[in-house]
């Protein structure tokens, strides 16, 4: 009886890592995908982001911002040239999920606008992730909003 609860646990647990590890992407990749920001100008937002051992490094994505920039010309992707990148690297559990919490981001866009930038995702596979990332800003003239919040869904690119 000991032997078969034994062979028993051994197999679930061999099962639970094995799944666990197919989880989580091999370091090195880089994992692009639309987020849930209104298109503008025909063009969408991307979330980009490279993946490390534990971690989740450079992460960036578009942002407009919920202060309200007005009007970009005709042609131009307005979220190609207003970029947040996370100043931190967003670790990763064993088991795929990422988060973390209000991190200072750069900003491409207005710089005396300064962002705190939330991720929460897992990896469904091992090559596609899904999350939400949260924005709160605060303005020179000491205004703030937010937070603002948009989803997303990655897949590497090899």
């Amino acid at each position: 009886m000991r032997k078969l609860i034994f062979a028993t646990m051994t197999m679930f647990l061999a099962a639970t890592c094995a799944s666990g590890a197919t989880v989580t992407p091999n370091a090195g990749v880089r994992f692009t995908g639309p987020t849930s920001a209104k298109p503008v100008n025909g063009f969408g937002d991307t979330v980009t982001f490279l993946t490390g051992r534990t971690t989740l490094k450079r992460f960036s994505f578009g942002t407009l911002g919920c202060f309200g920039y007005g009007t970009f010309p005709t042609g131009v992707d307005p979220y190609g040239i207003s970029i947040a990148q996370l100043q931190k690297a967003v670790p990763v559990t064993a088991t795929g999920a990422f988060t973390i919490t209000s991190a200072d981001a750069s900003y491409s866009g207005d710089q005396s606008t300064k962002l705190k930038v939330s991720v929460v995702g897992k990896f469904v596979t091992s090559t596609s992730a899904k999350g939400t990332i949260s924005i709160v800003e605060s303005g020179a003239n000491g205004g703030s909003c937010g937070p603002v919040k948009m989803t997303f869904t990655a897949a590497s690119r090899h």
